[in-house]
């Protein structure tokens, strides 16, 4: 099943666990063969969290410049829209209408294929209207926030 090789005290154990069953373990340590009664199972720490930060692009990339395009119609022409950059379901948003923000600030986190990812900032500003409330599923391209 598994080998594992332990220095205890200064003296090398070469440990192979052949076959668990319930609270016996049948194993050789050393060639010689053990069967070992197990008192409790070792519980593992929780698996942590992977959350996953949107990549910082560059100035003048292209998906920066589409996330930050005017707002369709009835927008103020000085105010832009930051879009979805994947679909998803928005779990948190972490500012409010009338916020300033700066860039590299993470504005909202969303889950995408179960993972968290935080939406960040490209530029400083203030938000006009938040889009997509916590709980609403989002399509990619579609308006999260409109800024100016």
């Amino acid at each position: 099943m598994k080998k594992f090789d332990f220095n205890i005290n200064g003296s090398d154990y070469n440990v192979h666990i052949k076959h668990i069953e319930g609270d016996i373990a049948e194993l050789e340590v050393n060639g010689t063969p053990y069967s070992v009664k197990m008192k409790q199972e070792i519980k593992s720490t929780k698996t942590p969290i992977l959350v996953r930060k949107e990549a910082q692009s560059k100035s003048g990339d292209r998906r920066v410049l589409e996330n930050m395009s005017p707002v369709s119609s009835g927008a103020k022409p000085s105010s832009k829209a930051i879009k979805s950059p994947l679909p998803g379901s928005v779990i948190k948003v972490l500012v409010s209408e009338g916020d300033s923000f700066k860039e590299g600030d993470v504005l909202m986190v969303m889950e995408s294929m179960k993972m968290e990812n935080n939406i960040l900032a490209e530029r400083s500003g203030t938000i006009l209207k938040v889009c997509a409330p916590a709980g609403k599923a989002v399509l990619q391209d579609e308006v999260l926030f409109e800024v100016n």
